[in-house]
């Protein structure tokens, strides 16, 4: 049978199930299974795909009134428990599944043992239902992404997630951001990384929930990094880290030659902040191509610093100072080091103080010839001599985000 009467069975199946237990069908559900709008690539030599993926987005517009519940994936479950041997990509993202749910989700994938991805995000799983993903998935050696983003798994889901990481080799990447992990989920997290996998490559474990001062775990962070060497990118926004903070992990990443994605979006980093981080970009063994700074504290002397840094540094593709209360000289600082700075394509800086200055430079940038196109997140034009400026949305062809390119589109 090819996969796609395979899934028109499974459909049938699931429609007969629903009928003798009396449950209303979920329509939407089911026209996914037999007219799936998200594929993975093709897996075969003739191009072809072999394999079955379960992709049905809560937050996809043709899904958004009939998102999954509890008992539509029990029943989808048992429905799919033959056929475990050829899925390997599943994703429930922003649906209505909790622990309940999750219980049957785990039994299935005791059944996947080829299992790439696993996306869980947005959902209502807890500490529960997160104990039996991870029974199940311990078993599991192919799992490669891991996602289960803003749920409510809390500090022991977390850690019965990351025991994953002492049999599993494979995976890349885990996430495990807005969970209400606590600073003991934190340092859990960076000892497993610190001591026992050297395979993860990117981790997202933004807004945690910390009852002590953040700063507490800034070392254990900053120590991870310092003797891991497979983590390439890492998400730590909302981690209330301070000045202090920047500095203790800067200092333990001057000999890092891994990490190419930092995301420290909304902390509490201002001018001293900004200084450990300028002189990481501008060290030996730098290796960062995306730094995010967006919501920040780093004002004009901030903005002094990164730009110093930025005429120097060579590695740094992409930087994102948004919402930073950069005054006008501040930003014209950073226009006038990209003169000499031939990486850096891609720049947000919107919502901050643009002035004439600033702008004025911006604009001499934008019109002079050069190799790379900019990326920039506005626009500047003239009107009546003076510089204007729009926000723009831009794609920048880099891989300048925590997140890997998703499995399937």
């Amino acid at each position: 049978m090819n996969i796609q009467d395979l899934r028109s069975s499974i459909a049938q199946k699931y429609s007969e199930h629903c009928e003798k237990i009396h449950h209303q069908p979920n329509k939407a559900l089911i026209r996914e299974l037999v007219n799936p709008s998200h594929n993975a690539p093709p897996n075969d030599e003739q191009g072809g795909n072999t394999s079955l993926d379960i992709i049905f987005r809560g937050n996809d517009k043709l899904n958004f009134s009939s998102r999954l519940r509890d008992k539509d994936l029990i029943i989808l479950c048992e429905t799919l428990q033959e056929s475990g041997e050829i899925i390997r990509h599943i994703d429930l993202s922003y649906n209505l599944i909790t622990d309940t749910g999750a219980e049957s989700l785990a039994q299935l994938i005791g059944n996947c043992p080829y299992l790439e991805s696993l996306n869980l995000q947005g959902n209502d799983i807890e500490t529960a239902g997160s104990q039996e993903l991870a029974n199940h998935l311990k078993e599991n050696f192919s799992l490669r992404y891991l996602n289960l983003e803003s749920n409510k798994i809390r500090t022991n889901g977390a850690m019965n997630i990351i025991e994953i990481l002492f049999t599993n080799k494979n995976l890349i990447e885990l996430n495990l951001g807005d969970n209400d992990i606590t600073h003991d989920g934190m340092i859990g997290i960076t000892s497993v990384l610190n001591y026992q996998n050297n395979t993860l490559a990117v981790l997202n474990v933004d807004r945690p929930t910390y009852t002590s001062i953040g700063q507490e775990t800034a070392i254990h962070f900053a120590k991870m990094l310092q003797s891991n060497r497979s983590v390439e990118k890492l998400s730590l926004q909302k981690h209330a880290f301070n000045c202090e903070a920047i500095y203790t992990i800067t200092e333990h990443l001057l000999e890092n030659n891994k990490l190419r994605v930092l995301d420290l979006t909304a902390n509490k980093i201002s001018f001293k902040g900004c200084e450990a981080l300028a002189k990481y970009l501008c060290s030996e063994y730098c290796a960062l191509e995306s730094l995010i700074l967006a919501s920040n504290r780093t004002g004009h002397y901030g903005a002094k610093v990164i730009a110093q840094a930025l005429s120097k540094t060579r590695s740094l593709v992409h930087l994102d100072m948004t919402r930073n209360d950069i005054d006008d000289n501040g930003l014209k600082m950073i226009a006038e080091s990209l003169e000499t700075n031939d990486s850096l394509i891609s720049l947000k800086l919107y919502w901050n103080h643009f002035g004439q200055m600033a702008l004025q430079e911006f604009h001499k940038l934008r019109t002079r010839p050069r190799k790379e196109n900019w990326y920039w997140d506005f626009h500047t034009y003239i009107v009546d001599s003076h510089i204007e400026m729009a926000y723009i949305e831009t794609r920048v062809p880099y891989d300048v985000t925590v997140s890997l390119k998703y499995y399937v589109e």
